[in-house]
């Protein structure tokens, strides 16, 4: 079946006669739908549906990203402890009830203050959580079917990133030094937990036909090369072992700083099929795209690289230029032309566009 989800599949498995792969990452709809009102497309389907469109207009195979660490930390919002200014959710835990308290203003994400791990009891509530996941299976299962009988075969899906070192996101930055230092056993307690709930949620994704499970980690800028090599290491090995054992397929995502940790041969150690993004400054620091790609193992198929402010800032002509340059930078390797990371919502279509245009025709042109 030439599909773009086979078509993917395919090149990364190096089946012979594999065409290259262009493929964005999209979690943005606003991007897509601008771009086809650019097109003068329709833009009255969902997310699957307007993607598949664009993607065949434009020849790209899509890649869609379903859940993970928000199926194995089920935060709903508690309407009546909620009001203007927070966003409150509850969990009832063996441990005792557990309470995540959002700005609305800044988000999750904006500040430190809506993680909610910040005592050492609240990683015996997070254990607590992650080992009730069973109890939820069926729930899950439904998801991951609906998800993909949405996508279909228009595209592959990558699982969400559980990222077993961040305590699936609920510590913040800060927190995941200070409590590794000052509560050294509930965290390592917890990254067990998180990575214990993770094969369930694989297990059970898998067996509904998600084509990646995956794994996230942190650059050099966030973290040192002796936190990673202890901790991110050895657990995106295991999980990628217990999948490969499984005849799945295995992503990593790292955007940051990763030039001498793919220099140092640590990513060669990740046990990978797919690694993105390969950043370039000012994000990354891969500022030779072709020197960092041929310190990775011939196995793995790089995905990236394309810089994300130039794609938002620059002008129709420079992203065309850039784009070409990054082929031509992986001629001969494994590698899915893409983006640096998420696509900006914010980025011009014509940008978006020139940028997919290009990338297929050189991509096609090297072949």
């Amino acid at each position: 079946m030439d599909s773009p989800r086979q078509r993917f599949l395919d090149y990364v498995r190096r089946v012979p006669g594999a065409r290259p792969v262009v493929s964005p990452f999209l979690p943005h709809p606003q991007i897509v739908e601008k771009s086809l009102r650019y097109l003068g497309l329709p833009t009255d389907g969902d997310r699957f549906e307007n993607e598949s469109r664009l993607a065949r207009e434009l020849n790209y195979e899509p890649m869609f990203m379903c859940g993970g660490s928000d199926l194995i930390v089920p935060w709903r919002e508690d309407e009546n402890r909620s009001d203007e200014e927070w966003s409150v959710a509850v969990l009832q835990t063996p441990e005792g009830e557990w309470e995540r308290k959002v700005s609305r203003q800044a988000g999750l994400f904006g500040d430190d203050s809506g993680f909610p791990i910040k005592t050492e009891a609240d990683h015996y509530k997070l254990a607590a959580v992650c080992d009730q996941i069973g109890e939820r299976e069926e729930e899950i299962r439904r998801y991951f079917r609906d998800f993909r009988q949405q996508a279909g075969e228009e595209g592959v899906i990558v699982i969400g990133h559980p990222h077993v070192t961040w305590l699936a996101y609920q510590i913040s930055q800060p927190n995941m030094i200070f409590h590794a230092i000052d509560y050294p056993k509930a965290f390592a307690n917890s990254m067990e937990a998180i990575y214990r709930a993770s094969l369930v949620l694989f297990k059970i994704a898998m067996q509904e036909g998600i084509d990646f499970m995956s794994e996230s980690g942190y650059g050099l800028e966030m973290i040192s090369p002796e936190q990673f090599s202890e901790q991110d290491l050895p657990y995106s090995r295991q999980l990628a072992d217990w999948t490969h054992e499984r005849g799945g397929l295995f992503w990593y995502h790292n955007c940051g700083q990763t030039r001498k940790l793919i220099e140092s041969g640590q990513f060669n150690g990740l046990g990978a099929d797919v690694i993105e993004t390969i950043a370039p400054p000012p994000d990354g620091d891969n500022d030779d795209l072709t020197a960092s790609r041929r310190r990775l193992d011939p196995a793995i198929c790089s995905k990236g690289n394309l810089d994300l402010s130039l794609l938002r800032v620059g002008s129709v002509d420079e992203v065309m230029q850039a784009t070409r340059e990054m082929v031509r930078a992986v001629d001969g390797f494994a590698h899915i032309h893409s983006t640096a990371d998420a696509v900006f919502a914010e980025t011009p279509p014509e940008n978006f566009l020139a940028f997919l245009r290009t990338a297929r025709e050189e991509a096609d042109r090297l072949a």
